[in-house]
């Protein structure tokens, strides 16, 4: 076994493999009382601790925010004269295509559908579904994708990063609780605890997020080439998305995820602006759509960071099932996006880091759901395409419906396509690059074989909860494995203030 997996560390990786595959072998066996038990279980956290979740991811921002401004602000991930081994470019290109990309395509025009006729924010003020919800809609998206997420993630990565690249520590999970617990950070039981915790929540997201990409890309199989895909045909695809990652594994991070991410943000752009100037909403609505929303976005963040819908007597589930929903799962990618950042980003400054991993990919988003989720909106009030009636019957339909509509809509719904399968292959890559990295001490480079077994895990808990529990049960795995970490989430933003003061009182070596 140490031959094949190369200096694996077997206190982990025994516990962890065996503890998903009994949860792997209990979804083929007792599907449905695997899927009742893994919602049970989700609905518990939701219903009964999001006052928590809003607090403590609010209070993350809050935090990264300080960081931008703070004294320690020019303090430098690495050695003082270590540069950043990517472009920024590259680097910003990495950091959305090792995990949110997918989501970011699958639900750019369903959920600002969804939330226009739906959410108890917009029906409150008696606007579901008309002209003057849309800004509400996007507005709510804004919230479920932005800030909130990446400072999750910019707290995770720096106090990973931080330690590894300037005490030469192991890049693990408990590598970024040294502030607390120093040296002891990956012997003691809570570090060893936090990195158990770390590869279960990477697996249990990323398994939800290629469930999704799946779901959406055999829907674009049918629609575009008008091949249904089975149970048999969902696995023959995994297996092809499996075998791409392993190419791509193959190359490194230099060069595969690398590549993949530059390609796929260009890609993107290119639709985005093909959206922009010759979809469905005038050009001129879709830009005062994003003037609007950054100024909304920017001027209620305090309150929506912590709106809690006390507005009737009973907090209504859409609150559970959107913002707690996103924040649980955005908790359970902290491990791995944020050791994957970590990875990417020697040599760039607490500031540069912030506003690369958290403002930048804000900005994206904002133009990325104003365009898409702008034009799906009023597509549909607008009375142009049906979406939001396809839409309820399919979660997938919605972006290929939207470019189905346009001059060219076969050939877009190609590049979507082809954005999906690479997202996905770039989302296994980094996904099963960082759970390697646990297993084997924090290796920066571990073998080909160790990234290759848990992407194939990874890809293999997304098609079997799909087809034996579908989406409530892959959703719910995702926040069941990682809603635990939201302990360790808070545990790294007082290490991370720790090792910065430690820093500037010149006690951190």
């Amino acid at each position: 076994m140490e031959k094949i997996l190369k200096g694996y560390d077997p206190k982990l990786f025994w516990p962890v493999l065996t503890f998903f595959l009994i949860i792997l072998i209990c979804a083929v066996a007792f599907p449905k009382e695997t899927e009742k038990t893994f919602i049970t279980a989700r609905n518990f956290m939701i219903f009964n601790f999001s006052w928590a979740i809003l607090l403590g991811v609010g209070f993350t921002l809050f935090f990264c925010i300080y960081l931008i401004f703070s004294p320690y602000a020019d303090i430098k991930l690495g050695k003082e004269d270590d540069i950043p081994d990517f472009s920024f470019s590259a680097w910003i290109a990495m950091l959305f295509s090792c995990g949110l990309g997918i989501g970011f395509v699958f639900y750019s025009v369903t959920e600002p559908l969804i939330h226009l006729y739906k959410a108890p924010y917009i029906a409150d003020a008696g606007l579901t579904g008309t002209a003057a919800g849309i800004p509400r809609a996007i507005h709510l998206t804004l919230l479920d994708w932005g800030l909130h997420g990446w400072a999750l993630f910019v707290v995770a990565g720096w106090a990973i990063a931080y330690p590894a690249y300037r005490l030469g520590k192991p890049m693990t999970v408990a590598t970024g609780l040294y502030g607390i617990l120093g040296d002891r950070c990956n012997s003691s039981i809570w570090g060893r605890l936090a990195d158990g915790l770390g590869a279960l929540g990477t697996i249990g997201g990323t398994a939800t997020m290629m469930g999704l990409g799946v779901a959406s890309i055999s829907f674009g199989i049918n629609q575009i080439f008008g091949v249904q895909l089975d149970n048999v045909g969902k696995i023959i695809l995994m297996l092809f998305l499996i075998a791409a990652y392993v190419i791509s594994a193959a190359s490194g991070v230099e060069k595969g995820i690398k590549i993949l991410s530059q390609t796929n943000m260009t890609l993107a752009g290119i639709l985005l602006l093909i959206i922009l100037f010759w979809g469905p909403a005038p050009t001129n609505y879709l830009l005062n759509m994003i003037t609007q929303m950054t100024g909304d976005y920017v001027t209620k963040l305090v309150e929506f960071s912590f709106w809690s819908d006390v507005e009737g007597l009973k907090q209504r589930e859409w609150l559970g099932w959107w913002v707690v929903f996103y924040w649980l799962w955005y908790i359970s990618y902290i491990p791995f996006c944020g050791g994957f950042i970590a990875r990417i980003s020697r040599g760039r400054t607490l500031k540069e880091f912030v506003v690369g991993v958290m403002v930048v990919p804000m900005i994206l988003t904002v133009l990325w759901f104003c365009i898409w989720g702008g034009s799906a909106t009023y597509a549909d009030v607008s009375g142009i395409v049906p979406l939001w009636e396809k839409v309820q019957l399919n979660n997938e339909a919605g972006i290929y419906l939207l470019l189905g509509s346009m001059k060219g809509g076969w050939w877009l719904s190609l590049i979507v396509l082809t954005n999906l399968i690479i997202f996905a292959v770039t989302t296994a890559d980094s996904a099963s690059f960082f759970i390697a990295m646990q297993m084997t001490k924090g290796s920066f480079n571990p073998s080909i074989a160790m990234r290759l077994l848990w992407g194939a895990i990874i890809g293999l808990t997304g098609i079997l909860f799909q087809l034996t529990g579908g989406f409530a049960a892959i959703k719910s795995l995702a926040i069941v494995l990682g809603g635990p970490f939201f302990f360790v989430s808070i545990a790294f933003i007082v290490s991370t203030y720790k090792m910065l003061k430690m820093t500037r009182e010149n006690r951190f070596n």
